[in-house]
């Protein structure tokens, strides 16, 4: 870390945790909001853990149920389908990215309930009804809905 002061530039050292400290750093961090072994190993190294502490305490937290990317995944799908508005594949690409199972992307994509996921289209396609007809696709699809999806949508 960098602080400046005045006219100096100081370097200030990365405090020292012990295990426990990121443990217990870390059980505070999962209590907060979902989040997925691949955040939590980022939120670790960001603290300074070394990767030989990192596992353990990752193994920990899925022990102690801090962790569950099962229960991440379909907080994920669904928070951002509803807050976001996004399709499936862009909820997809999202959840690959962050290294998790293919079958619990699977079971999150499956889980999303189609008369809600149908009206979020909907909405984002009444939202942009004044944008030309290719403009519209090419939105909905950055939003990672399917061509096919918004074709249907736009009848």
């Amino acid at each position: 870390d960098i602080k400046m002061c005045k006219s100096k530039t100081i370097y200030m050292e990365k405090p020292e945790w012990s295990v426990d400290d990121l443990i217990r750093k870390a059980e505070r961090y999962c209590a907060m909001a979902e989040h997925c072994c691949y955040d939590v190993r980022i939120k670790l190294r960001q603290w300074g853990a070394t990767p030989q502490q990192v596992e353990p305490i990752i193994v920990h937290l899925c022990k102690s149920q801090f962790i569950d990317e099962a229960r991440y995944c379909h907080a994920f799908a669904h928070d951002k389908l509803l807050y976001q508005g996004w399709g499936r594949m862009k909820i997809q690409a999202n959840l690959i990215a962050k290294h998790l199972p293919d079958t619990l992307i699977d079971e999150a994509l499956h889980s999303i309930d189609e008369q809600e996921y149908a009206r979020i289209l909907e909405h984002l396609i009444h939202q942009r009804k004044n944008d030309s007809r290719e403009r519209l696709i090419r939105f909905c699809m950055q939003r990672g809905f399917t061509y096919e999806e918004i074709n249907k949508h736009m009848q």
